[in-house]
């Protein structure tokens, strides 16, 4: 189960995000940064993409691992599924490694619903409270 909510946002989109654990809470936002930017019918081709990335905050980790994402749809065209694996260490950094499926856009049946411009540090602070991890991220549009 995907936890996130749309939340109401003057000119952008903004989200809420909570998961049991940080990898899933970067899970999670990449779900929903994709339900906010397409709605995908079908596709072939299906590839893997490593990404690998690394930060000095979680905060700046995931605006990147979004960003990363971002990039490849509006300059690459090509489009994220799915998230394969993610994995994330910290030792005197965050390190991100994730294997995400996905396709070109001449190869899916999609609907392009947004164009992000950017994902934002606006309002971004990942929160550990007990069980759970939560932030808000809010996409430029």
């Amino acid at each position: 189960m995907k936890k996130f909510r749309i939340i109401e946002h003057t000119a952008d989109i903004a989200v809420e995000v909570s998961a049991p654990s940080l990898e899933k809470l970067f899970e999670y936002s990449v779900y929903a940064w994709l339900q906010s930017v397409a709605e995908i019918n079908g596709a072939d081709n299906i590839e893997d993409k490593s990404i690998e990335l690394s930060s000095a905050s979680r905060e700046v980790l995931l605006v990147d691992f979004l960003s990363e994402l971002n990039y490849l749809l509006n300059v690459k065209r090509w489009l994220f599924i799915n998230v394969k694996s993610l994995a994330i260490e910290e030792n005197s950094k965050y390190i991100l490694k994730a294997i995400v499926a996905g396709t070109n856009l001449e190869n899916a049946d999609v609907k392009l619903k947004t164009e992000i411009k950017a994902v934002t540090f606006h309002q971004m602070n990942i929160e550990e409270t007990g069980k759970e991890f939560k932030t808000k991220i809010i996409f430029d549009i």
